[in-house]
């Protein structure tokens, strides 16, 4: 055989003996590029095993159990609102209070006047607040937490729902605002200036008037001084 001839086949039995080796018998651990079809994946498959190993992988241990939803007191009424749950409680003082000693009293309870977010939340402080009312044979006034708008200073300067804003930080909208007839008035006394707080009128039973002979659940502007005895307290839950 001639040299060249000679040298040429064993070029091709070389090459065959490496194709074999490289893939032949699915020894993975050859193949580094991860070119091979079985051999990459069982190289891949190490790396993972070796990562978990090293504390990369998937053992992370129970979850923390997750803490428990906040709720309002047993005794506190829940609203739902969009902004999130609101707690909310119809209190009678054992005096009569201003608008800002109901303010502080609320702050006791760890809340603030409430304001009313809808019409569903003033009918239900309305008839929560004629229970507590009629237990104590009170006036039927409900101080609530809204305050007049400076730039309203009389009755025509602002429409009824643009008069006054929610000061509880909680409540949005005017959805909650609901006036007895030709109120608010914003009437004035030389004393307490403008009416510039209001109240929430409870009446005694359904089909029967409130005080100054407005619907039950309706809204009064009222002097931030005078006092009366029921006011309503709202806070988040804790």
């Amino acid at each position: 055989m001639k040299p060249i001839l000679f040298l040429f086949l064993l070029g091709i039995t070389v090459v065959s003996g490496i194709i074999r080796l490289d893939g032949g018998d699915g020894g993975g651990d050859w193949d580094y590029g991860g070119g091979g079809g079985g051999g990459g994946h069982h190289h891949h498959s190490h790396s993972s095993s070796s990562s978990e190993e090293h504390g990369h992988g998937g053992h992370h241990g129970p979850r923390p159990p997750r803490p428990p939803p906040s709720r309002c007191p047993s005794d506190w009424m829940t609203f739902n609102r969009a902004q999130g749950p609101w707690c909310v409680k119809v209190f009678y003082g054992s005096t009569s209070y201003t608008s800002y000693t109901a303010q502080s009293m609320c702050q006791t309870q760890g809340a603030v006047l409430t304001g009313i977010q809808d019409a569903d939340e003033r009918i239900q402080l309305a008839n929560a607040a004629r229970i507590v009312n009629n237990a104590n044979g009170g006036l039927g006034v409900l101080w609530i937490g809204a305050t007049r708008r400076a730039q309203c200073p009389s009755k025509n300067a602002c429409a009824p729902l643009g008069t006054f804003e929610w000061t509880d930080g909680h409540t949005t909208g005017t959805d909650g605002f609901f006036y007895a007839p030709s109120e608010p008035n914003a009437l004035r006394d030389a004393n307490w200036g403008i009416q510039s707080c209001l109240v929430l009128i409870v009446s005694v039973a359904d089909g029967q008037m409130g005080n100054w002979n407005y619907p039950h659940a309706s809204m009064d502007d009222g002097f931030c001084q005078r006092p009366w005895p029921m006011y309503a307290c709202g806070k988040t839950p804790s």
